[in-house]
């Protein structure tokens, strides 16, 4: 009789990976003052010690939830570098990829919203340091080629442009619920969404150039 194989897919997760996709889920609906780990290790079906095997303790896994999150929304970025060949082509891909990432990931908007309540504290303490520092070398090389050619405004800073980028984008998800209701229009719609991408796009487009 032929041995039959099991497809991965089908395979339970590794315990490590089930713990940090729980803890994901968890953290990012309480917080982390609001989850326990006994609540973390009864969903994910795994015993409490693996918790201090893999991780340590709750801290540990709650910075190990935030730099898998944080390393995840990097992976985004650095894709979207590699198509860039100018300032325009770098925001738009930006915009598009932030949009889809945050679209794709509302536990990380919920993550990010938490962190800032609780003061960055967590980010802080995390082993990882995480940075901007790639998009900003790119768009600080960008601009430099956009003004020496007069194409944009000499008064460019790298810094406020990706503020207001991140930001710009992030809110479509952030305030999704509110706005949705205040605006009455459905933000996490498909249509409604393409329609935030060329608008963001084309708003901050407009503002880096020189006027003629």
């Amino acid at each position: 009789m032929p041995r039959v194989t099991i497809p991965l897919a089908n395979q339970p997760a590794p315990v490590r990976e089930r713990l940090l996709r729980e803890a994901t889920r968890q953290f990012a609906r309480t917080g982390f003052r609001g989850t326990t780990v006994d609540g973390i290790v009864t969903a994910a079906k795994v015993n409490k010690r693996m918790v201090y095997h893999y991780f340590g303790n709750k801290e540990k896994l709650y910075h190990a939830v935030l730099t898998a999150a944080y390393r995840g929304l990097e992976t985004v970025e650095v894709e979207a570098l590699s198509h860039t060949q100018d300032i325009g082509t770098l925001t738009e891909e930006i915009v598009r990829s932030y949009f889809a990432f945050l679209a794709a990931h509302p536990e990380f908007v919920r993550l990010l919203l938490w962190e800032n309540l609780n003061d960055g504290q967590g980010l802080a303490q995390t082993d990882s340091k995480l940075s901007k520092d790639p998009v900003l070398t790119a768009l600080n090389r960008l601009l430099r080629d956009g003004i020496a050619a007069g194409r944009i405004r000499p008064d460019m800073d790298a810094r406020h442009l990706l503020i207001s980028i991140i930001g710009l984008c992030l809110i479509y998800s952030s305030n999704r619920y509110t706005l949705s209701q205040a605006l009455r229009m459905d933000l996490g719609s498909a249509r409604v969404r393409a329609q935030g991408i060329r608008h963001v796009t084309r708003l901050l487009l407009d503002g880096i150039k020189i006027r003629d």
